[in-house]
């Protein structure tokens, strides 16, 4: 199997990118073998969120550049992260220049906790195919980003963190990633969960995925919850409530967004979805 490194870490994606402030916002640490340790693309030094997701899909890791998927995080045509995103931010985001404004205003990190895998079959874009070789130590970039605070993952689900072995995700794989540290809170339930890190605490938090993979779950929710009360609901709208309620509940908590509050709002004065969210 051959080994993939992510393509931040490699600069396939800083390639595409000319503009020197936004360069200065790709952080790379790295050891004194030049091995890294940490990364991401990170706004400003006072970040309090980050998303953090897997690992890039094999097209934009070691497909042909060019292909009509997006070099950046979440690029693939078929992911509805960035459609989601750049609705409730009141953002476009058809091209990467636009996805970086969102991260940018809004003053949100993105990075992957996977550096180096395997992948079997070469062409699979599961992370059930995926075989972790290395992995972005969040304790670092907590160390160079103070302010850190939030991780927003969009795999996992509202169960308690498993084991590898049980299932391959990213609460998984961050959990995997910090063997003798000393961790509490990733057996909790519940979309929010309170975790530490050698007394180090974080907000890990989990949005609905927006991968199609998920539809059927999400549905299942909807159906057994009567819409919430809500006529026409769908996956894309039961996405948007619960993403809008938690990141303006943990991230824009003093930010003015009409699209943001007023669905934030809708979910405040839904008892019913109120309390499916916060339990």
């Amino acid at each position: 199997m051959p080994i993939e490194q992510h393509p931040f870490t490699s600069n396939r994606w800083l390639q595409n990118i000319n503009n020197h402030l936004v360069k200065d916002k790709w952080f790379l640490k790295r050891n004194i073998e030049n091995d890294t340790i940490s990364f991401g693309f990170m706004p400003n030094k006072e970040v309090k969120s980050i998303f953090l997701g897997t690992f890039p899909i094999w097209e934009i890791t070691v497909g042909p550049v060019g292909n009509q998927n997006i070099e950046f995080f979440y690029g693939s045509i078929v992911n509805d992260f960035w459609n989601c995103l750049g609705f409730i931010s009141e953002m476009p985001i058809n091209n990467l220049s636009n996805r970086i404004s969102i991260l940018d205003n809004y003053q949100l990190g993105i990075t992957d906790i996977l550096e180096t895998v395997n992948r079997n079959p070469e062409n699979c874009n599961s992370d059930d195919c995926l075989t972790a070789l290395k992995y972005n130590n969040i304790l670092k970039l907590k160390e160079s980003f103070p302010g850190l605070k939030n991780i927003f993952i969009t795999s996992g689900g509202k169960g308690p963190v498993g084991n590898l072995n049980n299932n391959k995700n990213v609460a998984t794989w961050l959990k995997h990633s910090l063997l003798g540290h000393n961790i509490q809170g990733f057996n909790n339930n519940g979309f929010v969960k309170s975790i530490t890190i050698d007394n180090i605490e974080f907000n890990l938090i989990y949005l609905f995925s927006p991968s199609n993979a998920a539809n059927t779950a999400r549905q299942g929710e909807m159906n057994r919850n009567n819409n919430f009360g809500i006529n026409n609901l769908n996956i894309q709208e039961f996405r948007k409530l619960q993403w809008s309620y938690f990141i303006k509940q943990y991230h824009l908590v003093d930010t003015t967004n009409e699209t943001i509050d007023s669905i934030y709002n809708t979910v405040i004065n839904n008892e019913q979805l109120l309390n499916y969210f916060n339990n």
